[in-house]
Order: C-alpha cells, then structure tokens, then sequence
C-alpha cells in the first residue's frame, strides 16, 4: 500500500486500521503515544522548578504549588470540551489544533510577564494537553475494536509509559542548571513540531456519516448514549477508583519512604522509577493474558489482587521498606496490565461518539481521584497501616463496580472484535 500523498491527506479518510500501511501504523502508534504523554508533560517536568518560579515572579511558594490546579482544571475542561467536538467535527482538525495550542502556550509561558498571564498559559497547557489525549483514545477505538485495539494501546503505552520518567529528569536537569524556563522551550517546540510531524502524517479517522451534529443537543446525544450503557458506567467507576488508589501512592509514599523510611532523595527516586518500570512491564503482560483470559475477568482478578495489596499494606505495617516496596510494586503492576483493557471494553460499543466516552473516563478520574484526595489529610504515614486501609477500599469499590454493574459474565468475549 503506497503512503497518501501530503495534498492528498486532508481530504482522505480510514475507518479501519487494515487500511494503514506498516510504515503509517508505526507512525500512527508514535503519534498517538506523544500525544498522549502531552498531560504528563504538562505537569511532572516543572515540578522541581517550583521554587525558582516563585522567586522569578515574586510570589509566595504556596501560590506556585496552587497554579497547579489551574493545570488540572484545563485538564478536566479540555476532556470535556476537545473529546466531544472531535466526535462532531473530526479527529484530524482537533488533534492538530490540541497539540499546536500545547506547543504554542508552552512557548507563550517562556514569555509571560507576570504570574497571572503565567497561570492562564499553564492553563491552557493543561487544557490542549486533555484534549491531545482523548483524541488520540478516539483515534485508536476507530481503527481497531476488541482485542485488536488492545494491542494498539500496549503500542502506544510502549512509548507513552516514558513520559512520567523522562519529563522529571529533564526538568530537574534543567532547573539544576540554573535554566527552568527553557523547559517550556524544549516541551513547547516538541508539541508544535508534534503538530506538524501530525498534519504530513494522520489521516481523518471519523467519516462524516459516522459523527455527532455539533449543536449542543447532538452533543449531548453523545454523553446520553455513552450513560445508557451499562457495561461503560461500570468501568468508568472502576477505573476511576483504580486510579485514586494510584494517586494516593503517589501522594503519600514520598513522606512514607523518606520521613519514616529515611531514604534519601536519590533512593526515593531509585524505588519511584523500578515502581514506574514495574507498571511498564504490566501493560505488555495485561495486553499478552487478555489473548488468552476474557478482559473483564482479567480486570476481576487485578483488583482482587489490589484488595489484597491494601490488606498485606496493612497487615505488615512497621515491617519496613522492602515490604512495603514490595506491595507498591505490585500495585503498579496491575495498574500497568489493566490500562489497556479498561477503554477496550468502554469504548468497545461507543465508535461515534468515541471522544465523548473516552472525555468522560478521563473527567471521572481526575473528579474521583479529587474527592478522594481529602482523605490524605487525615492519613498517618509513619507506617503503611492507613494507605494499605485507603488503597484496599478503593480496590473494593472497584471490585464491587465490576460484578454488580458491568456484570461481567453478561459481556461478551471481545477477543475476536476488529
């Protein structure tokens, strides 16, 4: 199959991934990877450049530290805004329009005067970011289905699982150099040479048959569809939770390991990148079993296993490091194997409006993980006895979302969908 011509690309459409060349798919799974990392991006490279930020600006450090809710917040409204226009108008245009705004409002952010016009490019970085995301989700449901969408996905997240260890090293590099505002240079250039390498290489995905109306109310036909669906709210519930029990090892093991463990810095990051490693070989593990073993009872046994984590947690409080790392570990794992089946089987029956069900997986998450995140004040991280009781009843609620909603012995074999 010969490559689509430059001036032949804007007005071709693909609705299956047989249609791609080898060449194209390898190019489509970068793509999609990197425009995937893009939240990531957003967020973990400017983490150790906090202080420097503060004293450039002028500003308290606790200001600097809450301008990160105004990225969260672009991240919840980009998901929610990008995900179901691309529904209505087409992939192409919003993921090019998602990753050039990310590199163009990185590079306004190297720029920016004052705090304030500071705060609204991180915004608005966080808000392209979510939308470069969910497209690209949409992207891969309307190529593949079932089983061979999940090997997609264990493609991208190939790539895409770097990015949470590339962007700090980068940025604690850069900031350690006395140089944190070329972060926004390098990350802003790389989304809006993304953006071009993504205008000469994607070719629409969504044929204009198969889209919403762009009024509001085909729009909300597209939430409307994805909510009567059994199956999908099932998920999203177990999703969300599984990732809260992530956040809150993410949110916590920092002071558990080098407060009440005495690591020091290098040694955290030592054990926070084997447990980034351990998540990666999970995704192709989750992608290998889910040939073999249903999905849905493939997401049963993950958080079964994230149930026992929580207890083992727990029930050896005080045993010290190795212990505890070892649970982690194993939680990072089975957040890594389910990864890819969790959108499998939601987007599975939503190929339309693909970018509204993949927009509000992403929205609960981010709600969920949240509201969840209050408990963190009321924790004692002396010992893993309290993150072992939070993460165990995440697991359980996620548990519980899977057999009692989803049902699923009432959800066919997905194995053999295209």
């Amino acid at each position: 199959m010969s490559e689509p011509k430059p001036n032949r690309i804007r007005g071709r459409v693909i609705d299956s991934g047989d249609q791609l060349s080898k060449k194209m798919l390898i190019g489509y799974v970068v793509i999609l990877a990197l425009s995937m990392s893009l939240v990531p991006y957003a967020i973990d490279p400017f983490l150790p450049a906090f202080p420097e930020i503060a004293t450039y600006f002028g500003v308290p450090n606790g200001t600097v530290q809450a301008s990160l809710t105004g990225v969260t917040v672009g991240i919840a409204l980009g998901q929610l805004v990008i995900g179901p226009l691309s529904d209505a108008f087409g992939r192409r245009p919003l993921i090019l329009l998602a990753t050039t705004g990310f590199g163009l409002s990185a590079v306004l952010a190297f720029f920016a005067p004052n705090f304030e016009t500071f705060l609204g490019l991180r915004f608005a970085m966080g808000f392209f970011a979510a939308g470069a995301d969910v497209v690209s989700r949409a992207i891969a449901r309307d190529l593949y289905r079932g089983h061979r969408m999940q090997t997609m996905l264990a493609k991208i997240f190939l790539i895409q699982s770097l990015s949470p260890i590339i962007g700090p090293i980068v940025g604690a590099q850069l900031t350690q150099a006395g140089n944190w505002q070329a972060i926004f240079l390098i990350f802003g250039f790389g989304g809006i040479i993304l953006a071009l390498f993504s205008s000469g290489l994607l070719v629409e995905t969504l044929p204009v048959a198969r889209r919403r109306s762009s009024t509001p109310m085909g729009l909300a036909r597209g939430y409307r569809a994805v909510l009567k669906d059994r199956v999908y709210i099932g998920l999203m519930i177990f999703g969300a939770f599984q990732i809260s029990a992530l956040f809150a090892y993410l949110n916590n093991v920092p002071f558990l390991f080098q407060d009440s463990f005495g690591l020091s810095p290098g040694d955290f990051g030592f054990w926070i990148a084997a447990n980034s490693l351990a998540s990666y070989v999970g995704v192709q593990v989750g992608a290998y079993a889910a040939r073999h073993i249903k999905g849905q009872w493939l997401l049963a046994i993950y958080s079964s296993i994230g149930i026992f984590i929580g207890a083992g947690l727990f029930a050896t409080a005080g045993s010290g490091l190795i212990v505890a790392e070892a649970f982690f570990m194993l939680q990072l794992f089975i957040f890594g194997a389910g990864i890819t089946t969790i959108p499998t089987i939601a987007l599975y029956n939503h190929g339309s409006e693909a970018g509204t069900a993949a927009s509000l997986l992403g929205v609960v998450n981010f709600t969920t993980a949240s509201v969840v995140s209050i408990a963190y004040g009321f924790m004692d991280n002396q010992d893993t006895r309290d993150i072992g009781i939070l993460i165990g009843l995440l697991f359980v609620v996620s548990l519980s979302s899977l057999m009692f909603i989803t049902r699923p012995w009432k959800v066919p074999d997905l194995r053999s969908g295209n």
